[in-house]
């Protein structure tokens, strides 16, 4: 049989043949794949045809083999041994003898998040795994389908906004958790000591993080809305620096509350005068990997402890007045 042919060959005939050379009996390799007497009739004359070769011949009450099966037999066990290896493989994972790196992409404000719910519980069950964790870019959704990247974590909102080029019905989401958006402001700010109306939300510059380079973001859209625009004087990349930008100018920064869940010394929160629903972030990934051991075995453990932990990040009260976080 030629390798070219392999692909048009049924590989149930393989393991057809590893029977029928184990058993030398139609009848007993038909028992062994629980198929009929007949079924199994066919698998034998498909599989002479495919070797040129009797393969069994009978000789009174039995079937001896023929020197091509004979020659067979050995090579036929191997590979059927190497395929018991893989199913064995994939219904047998040991994390603790798992080495190689889980990569995650996602904005960096969430990175802490990650490293805990790692630390928690994937390093004290899979110590050889190593976490890598990449910036959330556009590429990001074709590296999952290669597999350079294991998911990423993203809003739900972001998601729709993504570019024809991306099939976004094409990947696997699972809900973690929700942040809603705040506002903030330097605990100096002019701001600070009132209640924060549109009029003067609008009356001061602003943030803008803007990791794709896009010129307007949410907030802008809300305001659109609106028939109303803000002055951004601040445009960042980074959710983080954002943070350190709003703590030491006049800026006003309105975000999703988890960004302030690691650093909120000094600032003043308040609740957006401009309706801004909240986000919901989503962990994806592609089908291809959905049942690959050791996806499964990280998804299944870092994904219920990565909700949790959101669920709690940025959780500060938020009310009319602005609630002074002293620092």
């Amino acid at each position: 049989m030629s390798s070219s042919r392999l692909e048009s060959l049924d590989l149930n005939l393989i393991l057809a043949l590893h029977w029928l050379l184990t058993e030398r009996s139609v009848s007993l390799a038909a028992e062994r794949m629980n198929v009929t007497q007949p079924a199994m009739s066919r698998s034998l004359g498909r599989l002479r045809d495919v070797f040129h070769d009797p393969l069994l011949v009978k000789t009174g009450r039995t079937m001896e083999p023929t020197p091509t099966a004979l020659d067979l037999q050995p090579k036929v066990e191997e590979a059927i041994e190497s395929l018991r290896d893989i199913m064995r493989h994939r219904h047998e994972f040991d994390p603790q003898n798992q080495s190689g790196v889980v990569t995650i992409a996602c904005v960096d404000y969430l990175t802490v998040a990650v490293v805990e719910a790692w630390t928690k519980v994937i390093s004290p069950h899979a110590p050889g795994l190593e976490l890598q964790i990449d910036s959330l870019t556009l590429d990001s959704a074709h590296d999952m389908i290669t597999g350079k990247t294991d998911f990423i974590i993203m809003p739900e909102l972001v998601l729709s906004l993504l570019p024809p080029t991306i099939d976004a019905d094409q990947y696997v989401r699972r809900n973690l958790f929700e942040q809603r958006f705040i506002t903030a402001v330097q605990k100096n700010h002019p701001l600070a000591n009132g209640t924060m109306t549109l009029k003067r939300f609008l009356s001061y510059p602003h943030i803008l993080i803007n990791p794709e380079g896009d010129k307007i973001g949410f907030v802008d859209q809300a305001l659109s809305n609106l028939g109303l625009t803000r002055r951004v004087n601040f445009r960042t990349f980074s959710f983080l620096s954002a943070v350190s930008i709003v703590r030491k100018t006049d800026s006003i920064l309105t975000a999703a509350s988890g960004i302030f869940n690691n650093d909120s010394r000094g600032l003043v929160f308040f609740q957006p005068p401009v309706k801004m629903p909240p986000l919901h972030f989503h962990a994806v990934w592609h089908p291809n990997w959905t049942g690959e051991p050791r996806h499964k075995w990280v998804r299944d453990r870092l994904l219920p402890a990565l909700s949790k932990s959101g669920q709690k990040a940025g959780h500060m009260e938020l009310i009319d007045k602005p609630v002074l976080q002293r620092g």
